[in-house]
């Protein structure tokens, strides 16, 4: 009895399809199946081992050829691993890409150079290193890509079209595509409705972040307690709490309604225009929301506090070679240090620092130039987070100014965008204003005795100290960096610079500069320059 014979030519089948109508169709089986029966008509045996699968990934964006399956293969085709001589089954070259012409011939051409043969299923035609120099099958390749990318960009200039008409006409446009996991788009979409189970856990996470908890921290908090994700979870995504995830839910303002429309230009979202408000529920207020921005430090604020790790003088202290002094936490029963990066890397000599030198003296004489940064009376600590939340929004109404200002130099004189930097001009004065007001009020302040700062330096070594002590440890970091704009360290004392302009000139003693625990380290001899 006869036997077919087995090919040993490796096959593999690359499936893609980019909707999820098509997801719950056909699509994957057909694919799946086609290559299975061309492998049988053509005595191979189909690798399925390797799952080659871009299942709702686009190739119009390019998506599957930079980060998809596809990309895996081509790497590891040009690394070796694929041996040469393989066939890659598509069921029609589109699947490979519907990019403009040159991506989409340079994708088919590298996967050919690296000695894999592709096959479309639905003609039989076969590209390899010989046919790819034919002109004939060259100019196919070339024909069927441009129907391609023609096709899906007719499609998508008609999506894009329906979008814009109903913006322009004031309609909602909603779907899921743009919306945040904590709202829920009505059932006759004419506009969203909040899930007050996930935006309840939105507003916690805010929470944690102002009082000082890292993304690390605050991941694992909600892991541990089971706290449901509070953005849509799509397949190929984590279903767990990351740091990551943390990250880009406190800078997403679509926490405070906001949407930002988007285009697809050359296969890229692209922001379109300003910002519409109000659009989705808001479940962060102002307040909120700028206390988190200064806290993560992505403007002038303090560095991101870690925890255990915390280090409070983090993006403010300086060698005097102007490098910058990293710490290194204490060895067994050592004690933490300071040490230049320059000296680190091994291309200086800078003397390092105790930790204890910054905590005693260093902060001491801070504290008492500039008691009202860490009085603890109410009526400072009130004024304080009001100066930080305006100086954060000041500094977002002028990224919003500048981006409205850049429009207006685009399209024209729109009245629409003039009306809104009016009222941005507006809301920039009043916030320069509250400002002004919570400045008065830190002024107002009494002046405590001149023991304060010393108390202070000795409270605030106990905090570094206390694993538990975050939201003390970020406390502390916010109001140096609301008047200390650089410290740098000369070897035997230390020049502050204060953001008000004066400097104070930290003088140690011998013992300071050794191994002198914080209650020990003895009153600085301070001098202040304007």
């Amino acid at each position: 009895m006869a036997t077919s014979t087995i090919s040993p030519v490796k096959v593999y089948s690359y499936r893609r399809f980019s909707s999820g109508r098509q997801a719950s169709g056909h699509s994957l089986e057909r694919q799946t199946e086609s290559a299975r029966r061309w492998c049988k008509e053509h005595g191979h045996q189909l690798d399925e081992g390797l799952a080659l699968s871009d299942l709702g990934v686009s190739a119009y964006s390019g998506d599957n050829a930079s980060r998809g399956a596809l990309a895996g293969f081509l790497a590891a085709a040009e690394s070796g691993r694929i041996p040469k001589g393989s066939i890659l089954l598509v069921e029609s070259l589109d699947r490979l890409s519907r990019a403009a012409i040159p991506e989409a011939v340079g994708l088919l051409t590298s996967i050919v150079r690296a000695g894999v043969r592709v096959v479309s299923l639905i003609d039989g035609h076969e590209w390899n290193e010989k046919t790819i120099e034919d002109s004939t099958s060259f100019l196919l390749s070339v024909l069927l890509f441009s129907r391609a990318h023609e096709e899906s960009s007719t499609k998508a200039m008609r999506v894009s079209e329906q979008f814009q008409k109903k913006r322009n006409s004031g309609m909602p446009v909603v779907s899921y595509g743009h919306g945040p996991g904590w709202a829920i788009p009505k059932e006759d979409r004419s506009g969203w409705q909040i899930d007050s189970a996930r935006a309840a856990v939105v507003v916690q996470v805010f929470e944690l972040a102002a009082g000082g908890h890292g993304g690390i921290a605050i991941a694992r908090k909600a892991n541990q307690e089971g706290w449901p994700l509070p953005w849509r979870v799509r397949k190929n995504t984590a279903t767990r709490w990351e740091h990551t995830g943390v990250s880009r839910l406190l800078r997403d303002r679509r926490t405070l309604g906001e949407w930002q429309p988007k285009r697809m230009i050359a296969g890229k979202l692209t922001a379109d225009g300003e910002p519409v408000t109000s659009y989705f529920p808001r479940v962060i207020p102002d307040e909120l929301w700028f206390r988190v921005q200064t806290a993560l430090g992505g403007r002038d604020g303090p560095q991101r506090i870690r925890g255990v790790k915390a280090d409070i003088f983090s993006g403010l202290f300086y060698c005097s070679c102007g490098e910058r002094m990293d710490r290194k936490a204490p060895a067994g029963r050592g004690y933490p240090r300071y040490y230049c990066i320059g000296r680190k890397n091994g291309a200086s000599e800078c003397k390092p620092v105790a930790e204890s030198a910054l905590l005693g003296p260093v902060l001491s004489s801070i504290a008492q130039a500039e008691q009202f940064a860490f009085n603890p009376d109410t009526a400072a600590e009130e004024a304080r987070e009001a100066l930080a939340t305006n100086e954060a929004k000041l500094a977002d109404i002028e990224v919003r100014a500048s981006r409205m200002l850049d429009s207006v130099e685009e399209s024209g004189h729109s009245p629409l965008i003039l009306a809104r930097l009016k009222a941005l001009t507006k809301e920039k004065a009043d916030t320069e204003a509250a400002i002004a007001r919570a400045r008065t009020a830190l002024e107002a302040v009494p002046l405590l005795d001149s023991d304060f700062g010393s108390r202070l330096a000795a409270d605030v070594a106990e905090v570094v100290s206390d694993k538990a002590g975050a939201d003390g440890r970020h406390k502390v970091a916010q109001a140096l960096w609301q008047v200390v704009s650089r410290i740098v360290w000369h070897g035997r004392y230390f020049m502050v610079h204060l953001r008000g302009g004066a400097t104070l000139g930290v003088n140690l003693s011998p013992e300071a500069l050794g191994r002198t625990k914080y209650r020990n380290a003895g009153k600085p001899r301070v001098r202040q320059t304007a």
